[in-house]
């Protein structure tokens, strides 16, 4: 039975594995390691959920604002627990939570060419924005 929960660090190996079985996740553009979740966990430990089957992590959700817009990470789900809803439920779960902190807007990166990630967003009533080209700067 698939179980939802808050994320922890313990759950970073896991985590990890999975993302790096997802395709169209781009683990190399910002700072992955386990240092790195555990800021993004400790900063918004409220907004980052799993899905776990038998105590392995199945599905993961990294939620993240910065006060005005909600974002979403990481939303991942294990091949074989796909077109379940789980997906769908983790991204509820953290819609619930923006909304308690007053967050009106989210948004979220996709991969260029992860057309799969795409239909599922646009599926979920996302829209691409043609108003803004996104740059960022490597410190």
């Amino acid at each position: 039975m698939v179980k939802f929960r808050r994320m922890t660090i313990n759950d970073y190996e896991q985590a990890y594995t999975l993302w790096e079985r997802t395709p169209g996740m781009n683990l190399q553009s910002l700072d992955n390691t386990r240092a790195g979740i555990m800021r993004v966990i400790d900063c918004n430990s409220n907004l980052c959920f799993v899905a776990e089957d038998q105590e392995i992590v199945i599905a993961t959700i990294l939620g993240a604002t910065d006060g005005r817009k909600g974002y979403f990470y990481h939303v991942a789900v294990a091949k074989n627990f796909q077109h379940q809803q789980i997906g769908k439920k983790l991204i509820s779960k953290v819609l619930e939570e923006f909304k308690l902190e007053n967050i009106e807007k989210v948004g979220l990166f996709t991969v260029m060419d992860n057309s799969e990630g795409q239909k599922f967003w646009e599926h979920l009533g996302f829209k691409e924005r043609p108003d803004i080209k996104y740059l960022d700067l490597d410190l």
